[in-house]
């Protein structure tokens, strides 16, 4: 059998038990699509054996389809309703798995009809956020077929790593690990980012607090509004001084954007803006979205370290949290405490890099120290 025939008892003991620490009597919410079912199934049975009241959400994703072209407005039936705000009023906890399966196919839907399917993961944070719930999201909602297909991944060995990344981690060790690393960009001033294939950045940290996703969301994570952990978790995330990036970043992971993948990237960077860029693959893909991106689209804005020993390198949508990965981005950071509000945002990955905090090393050749 494969690991995902066997997985669901697995992954439901990491998403219930571990992300979101369900106890006895507590109701959690479980919301899922037809591709993430048995996964969620899963969390179910899970919620039932240590006593909990689950209710599932299921959204078909034929009805879904079809209601696209017979509704006559998306407006009038999209988003989070009444019913469902209601149930999560009465809940302590959400479990949530994206959708549809062919985001492909959403993505490529006219503007009038993807709008009000835009900012979804976004609605379901707040909520969770209004409700003060302890929740997760687990990746393996975006881990289909299609997606596979769209960037040129076998769907199956995606949905094991994935799978691996969040059963067979060490959330313990993963905690311990964020804090302190978590602690050294809060305090530090100054960061270095150096690897063999040419890296060298050089940036300034403000004093903001880090967003740590170490796979669990805990009554601390509630309390400063990070209602939703990710699974698979494992990364720091900060805020960086907007103005201060100078260096040239070289990509040795893929990363994977709406458009397509893209390989090889190279970024040179002055007085905190991408100035110019390079792929080796893919960079039609970069240049679409890039081009057509807001104000504030070339702002280097953030700085995130990966964490979990887990993932295998080059995990589709967890490119960042491979243990010891440097990641830089690009856009928006307003949702870590930063200041750009552009609504868009890019990075590029690099793997055995070699970070130091005010001198202080931070990771050697993608070791964690």
């Amino acid at each position: 059998m494969t690991p995902e025939d066997v997985s669901p008892p697995a992954v439901a003991r990491a998403l219930v038990g571990s992300a979101i620490a369900l106890k006895r009597g507590e109701h959690v919410v479980i919301v899922t699509w037809n591709h993430t079912l048995p996964w969620a199934a899963g969390c179910v049975v899970e919620a039932r054996r240590i006593g909990a009241r689950p209710i599932l959400l299921l959204e078909d994703e034929g009805s879904f389809w079809r209601s696209l072209d017979q509704a006559p407005s998306a407006r009038l039936w999209s988003g989070l309703t009444a019913p469902v705000k209601a149930a999560l009023r009465y809940a302590d906890a959400l479990i949530y798995f994206p959708g549809p399966a062919d985001r492909p196919r959403l993505h490529s839907l006219p503007a009038h009809l993807l709008g009000p399917f835009l900012g979804s993961d976004d609605d379901w944070l707040r909520q969770a956020r209004t409700e003060h719930l302890r929740g997760v999201r687990c990746l393996l909602g975006n881990a289909s077929d299609a997606q596979a297909e769209h960037w040129g991944v076998p769907g199956a060995m995606w949905r094991s790593q994935l799978i691996r990344a969040i059963t067979e981690v060490d959330y313990d060790a993963l905690r311990s690990r964020s804090v302190r690393a978590a602690r050294l960009l809060r305090m530090g001033r100054a960061l270095h980012i150096s690897a063999a294939d040419g890296t060298d950045v050089r940036l300034r940290l403000r004093g903001r607090l880090p967003w740590v996703d170490d796979g669990v969301t805990d009554a601390e994570d509630v309390r400063r509004g990070r209602n939703l952990a990710v699974a698979p978790g494992g990364s720091v995330v900060v805020a960086i001084d907007e103005g201060s990036a100078e260096g040239v970043a070289v990509a040795n992971r893929p990363s994977y954007l709406t458009r397509g993948r893209v390989d090889g990237g190279q970024w040179e960077i002055e007085s905190g803006r991408l100035r110019n860029y390079w792929y080796a693959e893919g960079g039609e893909s970069f240049e679409g979205e890039f081009s057509s991106a807001p104000r504030g689209r070339e702002t280097v804005s953030l700085f995130a370290l990966g964490l979990n020993p887990a993932l295998a390198p080059g995990v589709p949508q967890a490119e960042d949290q491979e243990a010891g990965t440097v990641t830089l981005a690009i856009g928006g950071n307003t949702l870590y405490g930063g200041r750009n509000r552009c609504r868009y945002l890019s990075w590029l990955t690099i793997g055995e890099a070699t970070v130091a905090v005010d001198g202080a090393p931070l990771v050697d050749r993608g070791q964690i120290l």
